[in-house]
């Protein structure tokens, strides 16, 4: 008895193969165009860590914006960060590592409006201060250090596709850090 596989299966395996090479694209298309567009850094908004697009230290972070744009600074705080680089212990005081620009920088988080904290979300506003000067109210996080960008750099990242940018709620920004970073970038998986 011959077998008709070798020979003939080539033959019909050939048209499945080129029907997929035609329509794989088609699908990747489509799937991007259900992919909502991508939003623009933004006070409020959080940058979140692509898998294997940063460098180590921001590796599964979830960055909160205090400030961007073009034409000003770009700069927020590690959310997710309980430890500075290399485990080192917080100062008494300090809740989070906010980044490794200006580490002797204290910016607090308040669900209060206070009056002299710049507002960010509903129930969200920060302050610069001095931990043992103004010690944060309840609710509030105390962080050390910023994370900033040159003019520029942030755009390029973002093209680079090293972050995504999202909405959060206030709610988010005080929930406890082990778990921010895979629930927010669960949204993009």
């Amino acid at each position: 008895m011959r077998r008709l596989f070798p020979r003939h299966g080539v033959w019909l395996l050939l048209p499945t193969v080129l029907a997929a090479l035609v329509l794989f694209p088609r699908l990747i298309s489509a799937l991007k165009d259900w992919e909502p567009p991508p939003l623009a850094p933004k006070a409020g908004r959080v940058l979140v860590a692509r898998p294997s697009s940063v460098s180590d230290p921001f590796n599964e972070t979830v960055i909160l914006l205090l400030e961007a744009g073009e034409a000003s600074r770009t700069w927020g705080l590690v959310l997710n960060r309980v430890s500075a680089p290399q485990g080192q212990p917080l100062p008494q005081g300090v809740d989070r590592w906010g980044g490794p620009v200006h580490p002797s920088h204290r910016i607090i988080l308040t669900p209060q409006p206070l009056e002299e904290a710049h507002a960010l979300l509903a129930g969200l506003s920060w302050y610069e201060a001095d931990p043992a000067a103004h010690p944060p109210v309840g609710g509030s996080l105390a962080f050390m250090g910023v994370s900033a960008w040159a003019p520029g750099q942030l755009e390029q990242e973002l093209a680079q596709g090293a972050w995504w940018v999202m909405e959060v709620r206030a709610a988010e920004v005080f929930t406890p850090p082990g778990n921010l970073w895979a629930a927010l970038a669960a949204r993009h998986l």
